[in-house]
């Protein structure tokens, strides 16, 4: 579920559909005892939802509780001011970690400081997966 509202008078409606789709798709994973995740990316991809922010006022207004935030380190370079502290804002809505550094290549490959995302990470308790999502 990507891509772009065509116009700013249209993207009201587009974040409609957007809700609407991942409640459904929520609610259908949460018969199967699954999350269901949405990663927000960088604004060169989609208009949408580019930050960690806007992911928690989208799925924490659905009514489901299983729909949470794939949280991409490489698109989060790109958009947010302080990674550490967006994911602490996010807290329990993060649901998944894919770990890529500042050039979305493998951690210490680009300027990307791990030790506090690592450290915000425990601060909020995610006990869940961490995954590279890398290039070569």
């Amino acid at each position: 579920m990507q891509g772009r509202s065509a116009d700013a008078a249209a993207h009201p409606a587009t974040m409609g559909y957007l809700a609407e789709a991942l409640l459904n798709l929520g609610l259908r994973a949460n018969r199967y005892g699954l999350p269901l995740l949405y990663e927000p990316l960088n604004r060169y991809e989609t208009n949408l939802v580019n930050r960690l922010e806007d992911g928690v006022k989208l799925v924490g207004g659905l009514a489901c509780g299983n729909v949470k935030l794939l949280a991409d380190l490489y698109h989060m370079n790109i958009e947010e001011a302080d990674l550490p502290a967006a994911l602490r804002a996010a807290g329990g809505h993060v649901g998944h970690v894919h770990f890529a550094d500042s050039n979305r290549r493998a951690a210490g490959l680009g300027h990307t400081d791990f030790a506090p995302v690592v450290a915000a990470l425990r601060d909020i308790g995610y006990a869940g997966y961490l995954s590279a999502e890398v290039l070569p």
